[in-house]
């Protein structure tokens, strides 16, 4: 079967649609698949690094209050369903898969248009505008766990699934072979909060006992560096890092945003966790994320509007100085990790188009 497959804006969105994808070819040896995103965007870049056939539409944030901005979010929704109308005319796809962001939006909409099977993934605790929009049209819509579900209108046609994660992220890959290491990072995109923190720390102290790996996000390469010119011995810094479960697996403490592909990956890999949800988000979705760690003792909550170097570097140093708290939170958020996401989505989408 032929599948077109879409979402983007930030890796959260890409690799869980490049999962399902995986674990659907177990299945379906014959499948065909086409990434639907946006050129020049994140989403084109990996797709084309994971060996996809990469079809671009035109896309903005749906924005529901009149604007010049609305305005040109409508024409350009209009354009890129058109456009996804054309790609569906002529690859034929027997099926639509969506992870988020808005990007889905055209196509999950042609999806309905032009009578589709349209299959959606929400991976946060509160749906983003697009999901919700295209829930209505969808087939079975995937959900995180199943508290999500009371955040929908159209309570039918659920099913808790988790997050899909790349296969690279096991819970049995272990490196004891290191120097202890701190892994700080936030999104693909960068986190300014955590990068003002982090790049104090790295210009005030010039001597730690322990490493640190900082990715500092493809929005921040320049303002990063000029925040910190010259970097301490125990920093390495990164702007992106494609095989990031390496670095993941050397980190004893992370700290990151609370993006919910994010927080699966640390659970995955049994990893105790610094937390520091963004606050510009839909139905700010990052704290309700973060908040069920913190109350699973899985991980540390610092709100954005408490973070700073020094409280930062105290929750640090803390963290890293009790090795069985470390341990502890670790194996807590390893209990939230669901096993086998993506194969259990994989398996409801074909199971359904073959009725």
């Amino acid at each position: 079967m032929i599948y077109f497959i879409s979402g983007g804006g930030t890796a959260g969105h890409i690799y869980p649609a490049i999962s399902i994808a995986d674990s659907i070819r177990k299945i379906d040896e014959n499948a065909k698949f086409y990434y639907v995103g946006i050129k020049g965007k994140l989403e084109e870049e990996i797709a084309k690094k994971e060996g996809y056939e990469f079809l671009p539409v035109t896309s903005m944030p749906l924005i529901l209050k009149p604007s010049i901005k609305a305005i040109k979010s409508l024409n350009s929704f209009i354009k890129g369903v058109k456009t996804s109308k054309k790609y569906i005319d002529k690859y034929h796809p027997d099926a639509i898969i969506c992870t988020g962001g808005y990007v889905s939006g055209p196509i999950g909409y042609a999806a309905k248009l032009k009578k589709i099977p349209l299959y959606i993934h929400e991976s946060n605790a509160y749906p983003g505008i697009t999901t919700n929009f295209l829930d209505r049209f969808s087939k079975i819509t995937f959900l995180p766990y199943e508290s999500v579900k009371e955040n929908f209108k159209n309570k039918k046609n659920k099913v808790v699934a988790g997050t899909p994660i790349r296969s690279q992220f096991n819970m049995e890959i272990k490196d004891e072979n290191h120097k202890l290491t701190v892994l700080s990072f936030g999104g693909s995109g960068g986190q300014k909060s955590l990068n003002e923190a982090v790049g104090g720390i790295f210009t005030e102290y010039k001597d730690f006992k322990y490493d640190w790996i900082h990715i500092c996000g493809r929005n921040w390469e320049k303002e990063f560096h000029e925040l910190v010119p010259e970097l301490p011995k125990y920093a390495t810094v990164y702007t992106y890092y494609y095989e990031f479960y390496e670095l993941m697996k050397k980190a004893d403490l992370v700290i990151c945003g609370c993006g919910a592909q994010t927080l699966n990956e640390v659970s995955a890999m049994k990893k105790p966790s610094v937390l520091i949800p963004k606050m510009n988000v839909v139905k700010n979705h990052q704290y309700f994320n973060a908040k069920k760690y913190e109350d699973e003792n899985a991980g540390v909550l610092i709100k954005e509007t408490d973070l700073n170097k020094d409280i930062l570097l105290e929750v640090v140093d803390r963290l890293m100085n009790d090795r069985e708290k470390l341990k502890t939170m670790g194996e807590n958020a390893g209990h939230l990790f669901v096993k086998d996401s993506a194969d259990i989505i994989a398996k409801n989408i074909y199971e359904d188009l073959k009725k």
